[in-house]
Formats: C-alpha cells, structure tokens, sequence
C-alpha cells in the first residue's frame, strides 16, 4: 500500500504551523511595541507630575494634606474612589484613514495607524 499522501499532510501542516509561528512573533513584536510606548508614556508623565510637585512645593501653594485632599476630589470625578482616574472617552477616528475605532483602542484596528493620545484636559 502507498501512504504517500500522508508525507503531503504532513507537510501541510509544517507550512501551517510556521505560519501560525511567524503570526504569533508579528503579534508579539506589536504587544511589545505597544508596552514600549506605554511604559515611556508613563515615565514622562512621572517626571511631569514630580516636577510639578515640586514646584509647588517650593512656592508654598499647599499643604500635603490639601493635596491628598484633591487627589481624592479627582479620584472620585470619575465616580470612583479607586486610585485611578478613568476620564469617560467614547470612539475615536484614525488621523490616517478616517474609520471610527473603539474608546480602548490604541492604534487603528482597520490600518494600524497608532492612534494619538487622549487629552486629559
């Protein structure tokens, strides 16, 4: 009997499974890109906030305890009380090629356009 045939799956399925592989590593690179970018977010905006403490602390304009104080009032404008401010943002359009894209989106699900960052103010 002649199982040529089976050789042939097989070797379909090394071409689907390197497929799948080189999909997987592309997913990867753009999760990490896109860690890349929040964590560098993240860190300019620590240096923003110290600096701006700072500031203030060396003009005198409040207390600590006044600022804990506020940073409650802000904790709880999103309703929450939570240690996290959550401003309410609805979809948005890609810059590049104008579709709506959902609220969380971070970059343009039909083109891959990173998509610009929300404002808080």
């Amino acid at each position: 009997m002649y199982y040529g045939w089976v050789g042939s799956y097989i070797r379909a399925a090394e071409r689907e499974s390197a497929r799948s592989a080189q999909e997987a590593e592309g997913a990867a690179r753009r999760a990490e890109s896109v860690a890349i970018r929040i964590q560098d977010q993240l860190e300019r905006q620590a240096l923003l906030i110290r600096s701006l403490l700072e500031m203030c602390a060396r003009k005198g304009l409040f207390t600590s305890e006044e600022f804990r104080a506020l940073v409650n009032e802000v904790d709880l404008s999103d309703g929450r009380l939570d240690g996290r401010f959550k401003p309410q943002g609805g979809p948005r359009n890609c810059p590049e090629c104008g579709k709506v894209n959902g609220k969380h989106a971070v970059a343009c699900m039909y083109c891959s356009t990173p998509l610009p960052d929300r404002e808080l103010m």
